[in-house]
């Protein structure tokens, strides 16, 4: 996030005080977090400031603004990881904006197509049936908590924020730890 909105501000001479007011202008039309969508920002974005939509796509859509995100484990663990496993997504939001993240962050080749889950509520029974049998890496504890209750899902808490650990399912502290949890 703070790339991109970093990125607009560089490539479209708008200030970082208005890009923060117009988005949150728009956030806060939101009756939920999962309701995001960046398209739908980036046209509140242009109309407020006048600036074209399709040059604030372009300073959104940067690759190096995605790639920048990326954990320093993430590329190695998921090269590691795809050797021998089937790898998939299993994601809260916007179809268009995750598989955009993961596409232009230069992650998206390591998933199997077929094993791509994203929808704006994906705390949902059907979604969970859909994946069989998995393990499933989430760094939400209310995601954890909710797959613990699915006999077929093996949850993996990625705790990134501090030394906590889950009670009832296995604690992570980084991506890598994978490699062994997994292999």
């Amino acid at each position: 996030r703070e790339n991109t909105r970093n990125n607009i501000v560089i490539k479209c001479g708008i200030s970082r005080e208005k890009v923060e007011e117009y988005i949150n202008e728009y956030v806060v039309t939101l009756a939920h977090k999962n309701g995001y969508s960046y398209v739908a920002m980036l046209r509140h974005l242009s109309q407020k400031s006048g600036i074209d939509f399709d040059l604030l796509k372009q300073a959104h859509d940067r690759p190096e603004n995605f790639e920048k995100s990326l954990y320093d484990d993430v590329v190695t663990t998921l090269t590691k990881l795809k050797e021998n496993n089937i790898l998939g997504i299993y994601s809260e939001g916007w179809d268009d904006y995750q598989l955009n993240k993961l596409k232009l962050s230069g992650i998206y080749k390591f998933f199997d197509r077929d094993k791509i889950i994203i929808s704006r509520k994906k705390l949902s029974s059907e979604l969970v049936d859909k994946m069989g049998n998995a393990i499933v890496v989430d760094d939400w504890i209310e995601v954890i908590d909710y797959l613990k209750n699915f006999p077929t899902i093996t949850p993996i808490w990625l705790n990134l924020l501090d030394s906590k650990n889950n009670k009832t399912a296995k604690t992570i502290y980084s991506l890598s730890e994978l490699i062994n949890e997994i292999n």
